[in-house]
């Protein structure tokens, strides 16, 4: 899965990591602007 570091960090409590993950892992799959996404107040899960 694509955010499996996201959710792992989510689930351990750890948001040093979930941070890391979130910027390496799904911004800047986001294009050229993803800059703007860089900082979120909030993120749901679906299975």
């Amino acid at each position: 899965m694509h955010g499996d570091r996201i959710v792992e960090a989510w689930a351990n409590d750890d948001e040093e990591a979930m941070d890391d993950a979130w910027v390496s892992d799904a911004v800047v799959d986001l294009g050229s602007e993803w800059g703007q996404y860089e900082y979120v107040t909030n993120m749901g899960f679906a299975a």
